[in-house]
């Protein structure tokens, strides 16, 4: 992969999209925020979303097996090289997850902590000598993470309602990233045998003439078979094949365009369509709007957010050992409570930042403190299925018989997890 292909990572499309995408969606906000209802309608669909988003999280990271140094390390270390070369801040949590045949992956947030959950058919892969493949499916993850696609994905939530603008934005992202994925993987062939495995599993890929693949693309066409792409958040498979091989050789590989007829009618229904039915959701919100203000209804409703926050606590849940010394040093309360009666060491072990909560635990932090949730260190160590940091906490003290507010001691966390080692720690 050489230098000209890194300056092209990013889909020129990609830009151009993000900048309509987040102009109509500032412009929704703008005109949504002069209503009460409207402001209403903001933070309803914030926290049903995020509610929603963090219900499926949470049951992701209690039941699916987390890539670390102690579970597939030879696929952690790979994937730690490949986060340090993309130029990611730290190596997202990676979690692989049964799927029922299905083959996906999908990268996200949770708790402003960066996650890659790969479907156990994707990861299968490493047994069948495809190792390569899957790491392309994971660097195409890290590559939405690297580029912010997820971090945005609220903010220009409402341009997702435009017909054919949020899902034009997506797909040139997908382009990106399975530049990122190719040229980081350092394998063109395994970035296509991913792709071709994506349209017909992992079994009968290799007897697919990739050619022949990408030529239907000339041969299905038709007004249906280019709306359902315009409605769709990725590329077509043969799309993506065909735009990775005249990325990397525009001389030899034509890159497939759409007739001009169904551009003009994406133009015609973003242009007109969209903004007419715009103007109806704004009419309708501003008419509710009216009738409520009729009878003088006001909501102070807001996002809610965590309040006193520490610098000794951001230090601690970003492993900051630097910072933590010097709040220390300067006295720094260890024991200080956040507005959900938090200290440093929750923090520290909400994160698994082991050489945080170790240097708290040296520094005299109470290891029983209760947050708002009635959990110690101990517990929260438990749930998270961190055994290392049990062992310290234990070693150094914890009280293993404190109740939590649900009834349930970090031992009873533990056994129903099912994570036998700490459940071990903990009888002892």
């Amino acid at each position: 992969m050489n230098e000209d292909l890194q300056r092209n990572l990013v889909h020129n499309k990609e830009n151009i999209y993000f900048g309509l995408v987040l102009f109509v969606s500032i412009l929704c906000y703008i005109s949504l925020a002069f209503s009460i209802i409207g402001i209403v309608i903001i933070l309803v669909l914030a926290l049903i979303s995020y509610f929603f988003h963090a219900i499926s999280m949470a049951q992701i990271r209690r039941n699916a097996v987390r890539i670390s140094p102690k579970q597939f390390p030879e696929i952690y270390i790979k994937a730690e090289r490949l986060s340090v070369e993309m130029g990611l801040e730290k190596v997202p949590a990676m979690y692989v997850m049964e799927s029922m045949g299905m083959l996906n992956a999908f990268a996200t947030r949770f708790f402003g902590k960066n996650m890659v959950v790969m479907y156990s058919e994707i990861f299968d892969l490493i047994e069948n000598d495809r190792e390569d493949e899957m790491l392309f499916v994971l660097a195409h993850e890290f590559a939405h993470l690297k580029r912010r696609h997820v971090l945005v994905h609220f903010l220009i939530l409402p341009a997702m309602w435009v017909p054919f603008l949020g899902e034009s934005y997506m797909r040139a992202c997908e382009y990106t990233c399975d530049r990122y994925a190719a040229f980081y993987i350092k394998d063109m062939e395994a970035a296509q045998n991913a792709l071709t495995i994506l349209a017909i599993g992992k079994k009968l890929h290799y007897r697919v003439n990739q050619e022949a693949f990408m030529s239907q693309l000339e041969e299905e066409k038709g007004f249906f078979t280019w709306l359902s792409e315009k409605l769709s958040t990725h590329p077509d498979l043969p799309k993506r094949m065909n735009s990775l091989y005249h990325w990397q050789n525009p001389h030899e590989y034509t890159l497939f365009k759409e007739r001009k007829r169904h551009v003009v009618l994406v133009l015609f229904l973003t242009l007109v369509v969209s903004p007419a039915l715009l103007f109806g959701i704004f009419y309708a919100v501003n008419k509710a709007d009216q009738f409520l203000s009729e009878y003088a209804w006001n909501d102070d409703a807001s996002e809610y957010e965590v309040e006193n926050v520490t610098e000794l606590m951001n230090a601690a849940s970003e492993n900051d050992l630097d910072t933590m010394q010097r709040e220390i040093d300067g006295g720094a309360d260890l024991n200080a409570k956040d507005s959900d009666d938090s200290t440093a060491i929750h923090y520290a072990v909400y994160n698994d930042s082991y050489e945080a909560v170790e240097l708290l635990v040296q520094s005299g932090s109470n290891l029983d403190a209760k947050d708002y949730y009635g959990d110690t260190p101990l517990m929260i160590a438990a749930m998270n299925g961190n055994s290392d940091i049990v062992e310290l906490l234990i070693k150094n003290g914890a009280n293993k018989e404190i109740k939590g507010e649900e009834g349930y001691t970090a031992y009873e966390y533990a056994e129903e997890n099912g994570d036998k080692e700490i459940m071990k720690l903990l009888a002892e």
